[in-house]
């Protein structure tokens, strides 16, 4: 028999998964007067709070809405953890950033030369029927101009 294991989450998974709460209820919030008024017993309060928000952007939960970095708001990839459970059910998916590979590249690489071919091919088509759509008004010239002729 094999017990589950129960993972006691370190202060800055807390504090990561009490600021994305936060976020989610208010919309808006400085994280500094986040930190002051949770975390003013901690003397590492501050810089724990800073890293928790930083952290959460990196992790495209949350995002900056200030050039000063103070301002968090929460993504739509933020609310869909929050309502799976919030960042500590994050934190169980194990999410790693993906990382780029040659063969990622390369592919890349083909799908472009296929839109710069079919983007070639488009403006080919295109041409060939304004050529030919004028091709066919200067005949509908000709022959009115013929029945017009014939007429007299």
């Amino acid at each position: 028999m094999q017990e589950d294991i129960k993972i006691i989450p370190l202060p800055e998974e807390i504090i990561s998964n009490e600021l994305l709460n936060e976020v989610y209820k208010t919309g808006t919030i400085n994280f500094y007067d986040f930190a002051t008024s949770r975390y003013a017993a901690d003397e590492n309060g501050l810089g724990k709070t800073k890293t928790a928000a930083s952290h959460l952007v990196k992790e495209k939960l949350a995002k900056y809405t200030d050039e000063e970095h103070t301002l968090l708001s929460i993504s739509n990839y933020g609310r869909y953890w929050i309502l799976q459970g919030g960042y500590l059910a994050f934190l169980k998916g194990n999410h790693e950033p993906k990382e780029h590979t040659q063969d990622m590249h390369h592919s890349k690489e083909e799908l472009l030369e296929a839109r710069l071919k079919l983007t070639h091919f488009r403006l080919i088509a295109f041409w060939l029927t304004l050529i030919l759509s004028i091709l066919g008004f200067f005949f509908s010239l000709i022959n009115f101009y013929l029945i017009i002729s014939v007429k007299k």
